[in-house]
């Protein structure tokens, strides 16, 4: 089941096993096991787009050795985000964190807002606007809205925006890989 959603996403499956997904799924917790599929594959992409991102050196000067990917309370991304937390992408290792709406999230090197922050989308953005998080989430039209990387349910696949603009102002630069399988928007300043 997990191969059949991993190979309906809008990765083509050759470039998975190339990155690795396959083996990302692997479920290191229960506390993993117990967040749905969908969560599991969007933990999954989260993970390649750390791969696919360069951050500014000076971004890590305070946390050497890892790469931080928070979330905005959504436990069933938090758990689904457990079974690759620990692993390393460019020699860091991935801590993932749960934060609130209030808590500082500068840290961050990637921040996950979820559908439940609707409300105050705008908000978190405004506050992340001099940082260089990457913002990915799953609200609808959040890359037009100003966030980085839209994750999408299209016909039962996941695919995503890319709002490079965004991107650009954070100073992060994505992979041209990336960018060829992504829709590329633009919106939210």
């Amino acid at each position: 089941m997990i191969r059949r959603l991993l190979v309906s996403c809008v990765l083509p499956f050759s470039l998975l096993i190339a990155c690795g997904l396959l083996t990302t799924l692997h479920v290191r917790s229960a506390q993993a096991q117990s967040a749905p599929l969908e969560y599991q594959v969007k933990a999954a992409l989260l993970y390649q787009f750390a791969k696919f991102v360069e951050w500014p050196a000076q971004t890590f000067e305070a946390t050497q050795n890892a790469l931080c990917i928070g979330v905005i309370e959504n436990d069933l991304m938090a758990n689904a985000l457990s079974s690759i937390e620990g692993k390393e992408v460019k020699g860091r290792r991935i801590v993932i964190k749960q934060v609130k709406p209030s808590d500082p999230m500068d840290f961050c090197h990637i921040l996950f807002i979820g559908s439940g922050m609707e409300d105050r989308l705008k908000g978190l953005l405004d506050r992340l606007k001099a940082t260089s998080t990457l913002t990915v989430g799953d609200l609808n039209g959040f890359a037009r809205r100003g966030g980085m990387i839209g994750l999408l349910t299209v016909e039962n696949k996941i695919r995503f925006e890319i709002n490079l603009e965004a991107a650009e102002r954070a100073h992060l630069q994505i992979s041209s890989h990336l960018l060829r399988l992504a829709r590329i928007v633009t919106g939210g300043r």
